[in-house]
């Protein structure tokens, strides 16, 4: 059974430990491989391939699963920002469509957390490997994007992705940029703002 854990305050679940999940799928693989080279396998040699095709699938299942969730992590405090929501709308809308296939799966792991019944949903396997290649496009979008604000801002290049995005999903807020400060300009520790910001 799949191991789910709720994530932060966001509603859903994510999948955690994995790895008995794939050492047991790796363990049937290779017995039902050495299964099928057994000629006294022949009686049941439909059995044995149908069961074969299925451990593979869930196997590559996993894998794309396994990617969603990284790259979803990464995304989804990022795109759960108004501000980056608005500078980058295609993006997010793509995101949305990830995040909806994400939220509807992990509730119905949650409510079923069966290996196999889980790999029994339709398309799963097309859906999450689609959602890699939107997921992996607005990652490259969301660097493109930065690196424009490098180029407007060059102090912006003392800065990690996660810092410069922290600043930019918080436009609102002046104060945000008070913990890059001494990364940003030399022998600038704090600035000190007054009460309306400025």
């Amino acid at each position: 059974e799949f191991s789910v854990a709720e994530y932060k305050d966001s509603g859903t679940y994510v999948i955690k430990g994995t790895d008995d999940i794939q050492a047991l799928l790796d363990d049937h693989i290779v017995k039902t491989q050495s299964i099928r080279g057994s000629p006294f396998a022949k009686p049941i040699e439909k059995e044995v391939k149908d069961w074969e095709v299925k451990l593979i699938y869930i196997q590559d299942l996993l894998e794309q699963w396994l990617a969603v969730q990284r790259s979803w992590l990464y995304l989804e405090p990022i795109f759960s920002s108004d501000d980056i929501q608005r500078q980058m709308p295609a993006e997010a809308r793509r995101f949305q469509h990830v995040n909806k296939l994400w939220r509807t799966t992990m509730e119905a792991v949650f409510e079923n957390p069966n290996v196999l019944d889980v790999s029994d949903i339709e398309n799963l396997l097309a859906s999450f490997a689609d959602a890699n290649k939107k997921l992996d496009a607005i990652q490259k979008q969301l660097n493109d994007y930065l690196e424009t604000k490098r180029q407007a801002f060059p102090r912006f290049f003392f800065l990690s992705n996660d810092e410069l995005l922290m600043i930019l999903s918080q436009t609102k807020d002046p104060t945000a940029v008070q913990p890059h400060m001494g990364k940003c300009f030399e022998g600038i520790n704090r600035v000190r703002f007054s009460a309306s910001n400025e």
